[in-house]
């Protein structure tokens, strides 16, 4: 990889006595951390950043190798991990330049290993790497889209579907809604970026490309991923692309009715000015609607509620929400993630403006922690709920490191009865269960319940309850006619010491298993 005239040959004293020294372009690299370049996408400028800083970094302290000062590798690692930040591939380092990179490895160790530095760097950078060599902007890290939909969906697709697929748009703002054109590349060899190309060839000279194009361009994957082509599917019904209402409906229907032999459909999830958004699924899976109230992780009183437009089915908080956390966000195609709660919680707490997602991560996890069940009396004791909810989140970090995947949502209001048990008698909601345990939301409407049993769901006092059990198996079968998935831990398994594998191994296959 070339260096994209990041480093430059600078001149050194002066003559007779002169001579040059490669240094930093200090100019480009400190723009280039808050902006993309003109003439290079942000994925090679990060490529070429990460070299020169993997290279820099493992010559420091050796004889010869290195060409930077401690202010231009400062300068350098700044810009690499604000570059990397816009490309979603965060890396957070334990030191800024040179001075600090010195003082963490005598803290590691490795003051008279060479070696064992130049390991440490290899375990830091190779994975940035590889993530950058990999790299799909349309997709989330690590995401690897499934292929159900076979050629012969995908011909009936391509022959069926409107040639002008972009609507009211064009083709190229059509296509910066759903990809980062500017960090994909050109496929001409006179421009950068696909906006570019695409740009020239579809807007100033329609004429040049074929019609079909699109479907036969790897940038977009249309011809293999299926996740890439419901999302392009779905676009095409958006009421930004097409404003038709009967239009929208007889493309739709004709999509899943295309669609359906290989499983998926479309369906509606939220609405603009009326119009509806669509979404695809696996056909019978998921919730159909769109999320409109998530109220979460009460830690006091419980918060009352009341319909303050109940035509709109508009709930509003009115008592006690400082106690209650709401995620008041569109839910997004990809669910709602950690990255999604991290964004959220940065302007819900707010954090000073340099705060890395770790710092934010880590008092979110303190807040969510905060509403699971604990003993004041025992304040060293464990409980079953906190034990899941730890076993996530050292699989699934709530940093940047585990931005992309779905957040574990702990104490979820399903009911909202404005009454409380003592006011009810001690009786139960006659809305059946009040609250989740944990609640995940995946893509394509897909919501996973998650719940810790302990004694008191199954029996009363020392007995066992059958109206108990029934009671929860009834409101299960709800769940799941509704078209949520429920799973449920009993707090003696919890209690085991096989308990941390085994959660472990649990949320990676359900999780990898969605995704």
């Amino acid at each position: 990889m070339v260096n994209l005239r990041f480093l430059i040959e600078r001149p050194v004293g002066t003559a007779p006595f002169s001579f040059t020294r490669t240094g930093l372009a200090t100019v480009r690299i400190e723009r280039l951390r808050t902006t993309a370049l003109d003439d290079v996408t942000d994925l090679d400028a990060a490529y070429a950043l990460a070299r020169i800083a993997w290279t820099e970094l493992e010559a420091f302290g050796t004889s010869g190798g290195q060409r930077l000062d401690d202010d231009e590798i400062a300068l350098l690692l700044r810009s690499l991990t604000g570059v990397l930040r816009r490309l979603k591939t965060p890396l957070e380092l334990p030191f800024r330049d040179f001075k600090s990179f010195k003082s963490f490895w005598k803290q590691q160790g490795m003051s008279d290993s060479y070696e064992a530095r130049r390991s440490y760097l290899g375990r830091i950078f190779e994975p940035v790497l590889k993530k950058l060599d990999a790299y799909h902007p349309h997709l989330a890290p690590g995401r690897v889209s499934s292929h159900r939909i076979t050629e012969v969906t995908r011909r009936r697709l391509r022959e069926g579907l409107p040639t002008a697929w972009w609507g009211t748009l064009d083709e190229l703002q059509f296509l910066e809604r759903l990809y980062d054109l500017n960090n994909l590349p050109s496929l001409d060899p006179k421009h950068v970026t696909a906006a570019e190309d695409i740009g020239h060839h579809c807007i100033l000279d329609p004429e040049d490309w074929e019609a079909d194009w699109i479907w036969r361009d790897e940038r977009f994957a249309l011809a293999d991923g299926d996740d890439e082509l419901l999302r392009f599917l779905a676009e095409m019904l958006h009421p930004a692309v097409r404003t038709d209402a009967d239009e929208v409906e007889r493309l739709r229907a004709w999509m899943n009715e295309t669609l359906a032999h290989d499983g998926y459909e479309l369906t509606a999830v939220d609405t603009i000015s009326g119009a509806p958004v669509f979404t695809a699924r696996t056909v019978g899976s998921g919730v159909s609607g769109a999320m409109k109230n998530l109220f979460f992780a009460a830690d006091g009183p419980k918060p009352e509620f009341v319909l303050g437009d109940a035509i709109n089915n508009d709930v509003l908080l009115v008592k006690n929400g400082e106690f209650c956390l709401q995620y008041d966000q569109a839910l997004g195609a990809a669910g709602l993630t950690w990255g999604d709660l991290i964004t959220w919680w940065r302007t819900h707490a707010p954090f000073p403006e340099d705060a890395t997602d770790q710092d934010v991560g880590r008092a979110l996890y303190k807040r969510l922690s905060a509403s699971l069940h604990r003993d004041p009396k025992r304040p060293e004791w464990v409980s079953p709920e906190r034990k899941v909810f730890r076993a996530y989140c050292r699989r699934y970090p709530i940093d940047g490191t585990g931005a992309h995947y779905p957040a574990l949502i702990p104490q979820v209001y399903l009911h909202l009865d404005p009454r409380t048990r003592l006011e009810r008698g001690g009786r139960d909601s006659v809305l059946g269960r009040e609250r989740m345990d944990f609640l995940l939301l995946l893509p394509r409407g897909v919501r996973i319940v998650v719940e810790v049993d302990g004694q008191q769901h199954y029996s009363e006092g020392d007995m066992a309850s059958p109206r108990l059990y029934s009671k929860m198996v009834s409101e299960d079968r709800s769940l799941r006619l509704k078209g949520y998935q429920v799973y449920r831990f009993g707090g003696h398994e919890l209690g085991l010491s096989s308990a941390p594998a085994m959660l472990h191994n649990f949320f990676g296959q359900l999780v990898e298993h969605q995704h």
